[in-house]
């Protein structure tokens, strides 16, 4: 158990040239929203009980198959007490809960070994770990972990790819939603610098940074800054609408915070930062949009990242996925790399499904040397075309 304690407090002083300076404001406590769920706090669960999660998980990631040589299984938790006192007389208190589980798994078939992981991760107290949210997260690890057995190359090319729903949204994150951030277009290192107000997308695209989710890893019930979070809306309908806003791009665009201002802890500056960002649901059946390719790349998980801010440039690996022939997911795949431009794949996508899902892995982004909690989430998507680096010509 981590239990943090930090305080912001807003400067009073006053100018040393002997001027009169900023009158400060007595301070008044404004609530926060309730976006924590928390029922048992991590401050009053004891050290045998996160023993006994830790064991629960690992015996049953055991057991799960007779190749499964190793389980390593990590369990962190926090609650942390924030304050933040502006000079303009306003006072926000806040207890944050934290908790992430991850579960990761050595299995070995004759001399190959292939290895595997899974998290989840919220802001909740121990009611979070339910024995069926354990019982899942060992189940998927193996699963996952097994399925590399079966992986194999895939021809490289440019080819429509299908985003899965869920995790595959940290591609809407890293290669579009740090792009949104309003210090990059304020200083116009962001390709969406000029674009306020147009399409760029089509209108089935609808991307939401949301603070207000409910037990969300990326929630807060006010920002570093003391402004509220709230749901902002980025691109309506296709068109771009909003940036992610902290009091000083909020200032030199004339608009109000967006509750974005976050930053790792005290010792650090806010930036404008991503809390929840997902894709809205579209009008389009999953199967349907599968069933669409004739030969293309399924793409359920993707790791190790490299995203150009500005231009948007990206290359990721994909994780989890698979081969998409004639319009149905056939074998799984392995050494698949994708490689693009965030903007140019948002103009790409041609169909959004109806089953938007929340990731709730362990995400945490950095951004300025510095890292916050996030979360993400989007429906299935077809991109018409991406390039797909793979090791078989």
């Amino acid at each position: 158990m981590v239990a943090e304690r930090e305080a912001v407090a807003g400067s009073d002083r006053r100018p040393a040239n002997g001027g009169r300076g900023v009158e400060v404001k007595p301070p008044r406590l404004k609530l926060g929203l309730n976006v924590y769920p928390m029922t048992t706090s991590w401050e009053d669960v004891s050290t045998q009980t996160r023993m006994d999660i830790l064991r629960r998980v690992g015996r049953r990631v055991r057991a799960g198959d007779p190749r499964v040589k190793r389980e390593v299984v990590i369990l962190a938790d926090s609650v942390s007490r924030l304050m933040v006192v502006t000079s303009e007389g306003l006072k926000r208190a806040d207890l944050r809960p934290s908790v992430g589980l991850a579960a990761r798994c050595l299995a070995q078939k004759g001399r190959e070994r292939q290895a595997g992981s899974k998290s989840v991760c919220g802001r909740a107290g121990l009611e979070f770990l339910t024995p069926a949210l354990l019982h899942e997260l060992a189940d998927r690890v193996v699963r996952r972990t097994l399925r590399q057995f079966e992986a194999v190359p895939m021809a490289a090319g440019e080819m429509p790819c299908v985003l899965a729903p869920g995790s595959s949204g940290i591609l809407l994150h890293e290669a579009i939603g740090h792009g949104l951030e309003a210090d990059f277009n304020r200083r116009r290192i962001s390709t969406f610098a000029d674009r306020l107000g147009k399409r760029i997308a089509d209108k089935q695209v609808t991307i939401v940074d949301d603070g207000t989710i409910p037990g969300s890893r990326g929630s807060i019930a006010f920002d570093d800054e003391g402004a509220d979070s709230r749901r902002t809306v980025l691109v309506d309908k296709g068109r771009l609408v909003s940036y992610l806003h902290d009091r000083i791009s909020a200032a030199h665009y004339r608009v109000a915070p967006t509750g974005s201002g976050r930053r790792q802890s005290f010792e650090y500056a806010p930036l404008p930062r991503m809390r929840t960002t997902l894709m809205e649901s579209g009008p389009h059946d999953p199967a349907a949009i599968i069933a669409s390719v004739k030969k293309g790349l399924y793409a359920e998980e993707f790791a190790n990242g490299q995203v150009r801010i500005g231009a948007g440039d990206f290359t990721f690996y994909v994780k989890s996925g698979y081969a998409i022939e004639n319009g149905r997911k056939t074998h799984p795949v392995k050494d698949v790399n994708v490689i693009g431009n965030g903007p140019e794949v948002l103009s790409r996508i041609t169909m959004v499904g109806n089953d938007r899902a929340m990731s709730r892995s362990w995400w945490t982004c950095g951004k300025g040397g510095q890292g916050v909690a996030v979360s993400l989430g989007m429906p299935t998507a077809l991109v018409s075309s991406i390039n797909v680096g793979g090791s078989r010509g």
